[in-house]
């Protein structure tokens, strides 16, 4: 990781920011995710805790769609942490 940001607002809203050489992973203004490659290639993460919970079979199958799914998952966990610890 390079650089992680988190703020959270009084309306219950936050922003959060991780980056990594590789990836882009921030708050798309909503309540989801957005993950960027250098490549310039932007997907929508839309439930992204459920990221914390993969089973074995359900992280192959997300890694044939995403080969960040560790450096998003570790992204989420770190999300995760701010949300519930502060």
């Amino acid at each position: 990781m390079l650089r992680t940001e988190y703020q959270a607002y009084d309306d219950g809203t936050y922003y959060f920011l991780y980056v990594t050489d590789k990836v882009r992973i921030e708050t798309d203004g909503v309540s989801r995710l957005q993950i960027e490659e250098r490549n310039g290639t932007i997907r929508k993460i839309e439930e992204p805790f459920k990221y914390l919970t993969l089973e074995k079979d359900e992280y192959f199958n997300e890694l044939l769609v995403n080969e960040h799914i560790d450096t998003l998952i570790q992204a989420v966990k770190v999300l995760h942490s701010h949300l519930y610890l502060t």
